[in-house]
């Protein structure tokens, strides 16, 4: 069978396993056929973690082909540590009216990014970080928000978003407060929302009874309260849930406190969600775990993709099943590796090793990497960080998790550790083979003090993509850039540069014949930061 005579059906299968701007790349005029047919599929832009050529070669398309913007069904942006220039992103988003089929808009890390323009009236789906971009009457019915206010939502969104039915917070904090007094203001109901998620609850539990005044028909509520010892009190949510919200079907919590030792009433108030009313009505069940200072209670399975375990912490669970398997990145403390008691993580793919508290110069040994495979599944690892404090005691401990951590591709190391090991050339082997993106950044440092140490790295790292350093003789920059030759990220912390200007002058100049972009940001009187983004594919 020739190419051209697969189905249109298969055709538009396959492409839903594609880059979208690939697709349109390789087909777009290749022939009258995939012309008509790759404008017939809905398009799901992502322009975060692109190319800056890709970027504008379909920015210029959309902008100049006026039909393909009907196929726009959902839009991703974001100018966090991106060589997309932001008077493009203005542009692009300026465009936003103009696609009439749009359904779905997420603006990530973009605070200088405002919504001037009428939303799309199809538009159903938003993520925006905070509710000052948003300030127009919106059919919307799903919104992510990065941050806000109780009286943000009472006072403005539910007005301006009356068909809500799906709103996730990341942080609901009074520190986003526009209101100091309630008492004259009429709120709005959001009679209409059905699932609410709260990812970071920084209020008392009385400010949560307010608002649950304004959510009458919530059917799913996820919660995640710090700090407040009221929030674990069973009687008071059974008392809540049974006066104001009589429609909840689904609660899934997870409540954390930092106490005095030697509390010994934590497990009490544990105990009470353990009545006839959680666990034979609704079938909510939970599990603890308390260490020396803190105290954690959550519904299972646990809900969130991180976690932290704590030293001396003891797990106490009545389940048959793994709780734990959501957990995607995971935090250890290197004492903690001792003993498991009962936690066991199944799919982590970032872990972050750290030492205890006020330890000096800290090992981590070979026993420290045997006792991570009763507490985590290294099989689906892509990142690795441990902390710099650590003293490694011989290279088999980093060989070991590389040879355990087959998908491992991102490394957050200390550059020392790496120098001490570079006469294993086993380990070098698998670092040059599997880590396409390296940190290796300590504040008020210098990733490479002598010209032999950048050479050797450079030969190590040949495959790396994305590095994060200190560099202080600015040489050394421009021989990472001329000798890393598959990097395409370089984020630089530059020491003491008192002439930004100059500097600004100089480097420009020197990577002139360079297919790069960079940008510089000023951090401190210590460091400046030097993103580059380098084209290594040149179409």
């Amino acid at each position: 069978m020739k190419f051209e005579s697969i189905p249109n059906e298969i055709f538009i299968e396959i492409f839903e396993f594609l880059n979208i701007f690939d697709i349109f790349y390789s087909f777009n005029q290749l022939n009258d056929h995939f012309n008509e047919l790759i404008r017939t599929i809905p398009l799901h832009l992502n322009f975060k973690y692109i190319r800056k050529s890709t970027f504008d070669r379909f920015c210029k398309f959309l902008l100049t082909n006026p039909d393909v913007k009907n196929q726009v069904y959902s839009l991703k942006l974001s100018n966090k540590d991106t060589c997309v220039k932001e008077n493009s992103l203005q542009k692009l988003k300026s465009i936003l009216p103009l696609i009439p089929q749009l359904h779905s808009f997420h603006l990530l890390d973009s605070n200088d990014i405002h919504l001037n323009y009428l939303l799309p009236s199809n538009l159903q789906i938003l993520t925006i970080p905070t509710l000052s971009l948003f300030n127009q009457r919106s059919s919307i019915t799903n919104l992510t928000i990065s941050g806000c206010s109780i009286d943000q939502l009472l006072n403005h969104l539910f007005k301006y978003a009356p068909m809500l039915t799906y709103l996730n917070i990341q942080y609901l904090s009074s520190y986003y407060s526009t209101i100091t007094n309630y008492s004259n203001v009429n709120f709005t109901k959001a009679v209409h929302l059905k699932e609410l998620v709260i990812s970071n609850f920084q209020y008392k539990f009385e400010d949560f009874q307010f608002l649950v005044k304004y959510i009458p028909k919530l059917i799913t509520l996820k919660f995640t309260g710090t700090y407040d010892l009221d929030m674990i009190d069973a009687n008071q949510w059974e008392s809540l849930i049974t006066s104001s919200l009589s429609c909840l079907e689904t609660f899934k919590f997870i409540f954390n406190y930092i106490y005095k030792p030697n509390d010994n009433h934590m497990e009490d108030r544990f105990n009470q969600f353990q009545t006839d009313f959680w666990i034979k009505q609704h079938q909510w069940y939970t599990e603890y775990s308390l260490s020396n200072y803190s105290a954690l209670i959550y519904t299972v399975p646990y809900m969130l993709n991180s976690y932290k375990l704590d030293i001396d912490s003891n797990r106490y669970s009545n389940q048959l099943i793994n709780t734990l398997n959501n957990v995607k990145n995971l935090t250890i403390y290197h004492a903690a590796m001792r003993e498991t008691w009962g936690h066991y993580f199944s799919n982590v793919i970032s872990l972050t090793i750290l030492p205890p508290e006020y330890t000096h110069r800290p090992t981590l040994g070979a026993q420290a990497v045997r006792s991570l495979k009763p507490i985590v599944d290294l099989s689906n690892l892509q990142h690795l960080s441990i902390s710099s404090k650590f003293y490694i005691k011989d290279s088999h401990v980093l060989l070991r998790i590389l040879q355990d951590s087959p998908k491992l591709s991102s490394l957050t190391i200390s550059v020392r550790a790496l120098e001490q090991f570079a006469y294993d050339e086993e380990l070098c082997e698998y670092l040059n083979k599997m880590i396409k993106k390296l940190d290796i950044y300590k504040y008020h440092s210098s990733s490479f003090k002598f010209h032999h140490q950048i050479e050797d790295f450079c030969k190590i790292f040949s495959n790396i993509e994305e590095l994060k350093c200190n560099i202080v003789p600015k040489d050394y920059l421009l021989f990472l850039l001329q000798h890393l030759p598959k990097l395409s990220i370089l984020k630089a912390y530059l020491w003491k540069i008192n002439d930004h200007d100059y500097f600004y002058s100089w480097f420009k100049k020197q990577t002139s014949k360079l297919n790069l972009l960079f940008h510089m940001n000023y951090i401190d009187k210590y460091e400046t930061e030097l993103m580059v983004w380098i084209n290594r594919n040149i179409n």
